[in-house]
């Protein structure tokens, strides 16, 4: 079997100047999932090549550089890495790219062979890359992996005033018949995606083993330390996390927050006011594994209001719980039950119920907290690891090649 990997991912020898020059837009988890996907398919001994256009902003209000070059590289010394050249100015992203040429490339070299084409993402570019390459040639079948729906995907004020937003997400929709196999992360993506069930399997996060991280770091001592880490959006619960937190009167706790967004100058607004609160902004994803591991409760507060959420899995699930730290969170519908039972859950949507949750389980005895906290460690670790997660994608993948096989053998 022989997979091209068409995403978003940045490649690994040059994840840290990517960091370094991304002014805002820094894909942390896309970035995680897309590394534990290729983790998988190397766990399964699949035959893998890379091809990415990174997930960046556009130079020069989101990116130093207008242009993005690199050369060839290798993912963990195994799985070779192409980055396709484009310049990164609004408009000229997709006209100025290498992109479909490299695709074409590599479909050429693997003449005689069944291919499949993996999109990360209903990112119309990328779909459009492996629709041609479809057309182009005949023993190419694609698949796409959807983290998002298109509608519920983020963009910029401009890019929705000039009507774009709306178009792509009209165009994604007419280009997804063309597609063979689909990577859900919420079944509830199905339905409006208007697929039969024979064609998709709901893989909801993938576990990023290779994000383990040898960096250290301490909260101060006598201290209980309530933590966030990732996207500061106020649909996300930002805002109901910090008042809530703000109500506590213990001294002795510590709220930490780490992440970008639009809800950072409210986050700021809340330091000022209250010295337990620390905001440390953007900081990369070994500090973000060490920090998690080291607080005494992690806490997403995103609410299952809005109905975004049922199409949705929040990836810092996987992270939370893999720590060994002790996790809070709401039902979200698009979460699995078998979730919630390996972390502590409210109901109510009320800062008072949230801010009386996070007193009552960090005073619980700390051996009651560390069990809950390895349960959710080893479930995550032996029940949705790359190796599993990923086999399932390969299972689908297989059941239809054969369909494909037996066509091509027809038509013959």
């Amino acid at each position: 079997m022989e997979i091209l990997f068409l995403c978003g991912i940045y490649p690994q020898p040059y994840k840290e100047e990517f960091f370094i020059n991304s002014k805002k837009g820094y894909q942390f988890a896309a970035q995680n999932l897309q590394e534990a996907i290729v983790d998988g398919f190397v766990a399964n001994d699949a035959n893998l090549f890379i091809l990415t256009i990174p997930f960046l902003s556009t130079f020069p209000l989101g990116y130093k550089k207008p242009i993005v070059k690199y050369s060839p590289s290798k993912f963990n010394d195994i799985v070779p890495t192409e980055c396709a050249t484009f310049i990164n100015i609004p408009f000229l992203q997709e006209i100025a790219s290498t992109a479909e040429r490299d695709v074409f490339k590599w479909c050429r070299s693997k003449d005689g062979k069944i291919k499949h084409i993996i999109v990360y993402s209903l990112s119309l570019n990328l779909m459009k890359i492996a629709i041609k390459a479809k057309n182009a040639f005949k023993d190419v079948q694609i698949s796409v992996i959807v983290p998002d729906l298109p509608e519920f995907m983020g963009s910029n004020p401009i890019y929705r005033a000039l009507g774009l937003k709306k178009s792509n997400v009209k165009g994604v929709y007419n280009n997804i018949t063309f597609f063979d196999n689909f990577i859900l992360l919420s079944k509830a993506m199905a339905s409006p995606l208007g697929i039969n069930e024979n064609k998709y399997i709901v893989v909801e996060g993938v576990f990023n083993s290779i994000s383990e991280t040898s960096q250290e770091f301490e909260f101060e001592n006598d201290t209980k330390t309530i933590l966030y880490t990732g996207a500061l959006s106020q649909k996300y619960g930002i805002d109901t996390l910090l008042q809530s937190f703000f109500s506590i009167p213990n001294p002795d706790y510590r709220l930490v927050i780490c992440g970008d967004g639009d809800a950072k100058e409210l986050i700021q607004e809340f330091v000022a006011q209250d010295n337990r609160i620390k905001y440390m902004g953007k900081v990369s994803n070994e500090l973000i594994l060490a920090l998690q591991k080291k607080a005494t409760l992690l806490v997403n507060p995103r609410t299952p209001e809005g109905e975004y959420t049922k199409f949705s899995f929040p990836s810092k699930t996987l992270e939370y719980f893999a720590s060994g730290t002790p996790v809070l969170m709401y039902k979200l519908p698009g979460v699995p039950d078998e979730y919630f039972n390996y972390c502590y859950t409210l109901e109510s949507l009320t800062h008072e119920a949230l801010a009386t949750k996070m007193m009552e389980i960090i005073e619980l005895p700390l051996e009651e907290r560390k069990i809950m906290g390895e349960k959710a460690k080893s479930f995550i670790l032996e029940q949705k690891n790359a190796k599993i997660q990923v086999y399932k994608i390969i299972e689908l993948m297989s059941k239809n090649q054969n369909l494909l096989d037996k066509n091509l053998q027809v038509k013959k």
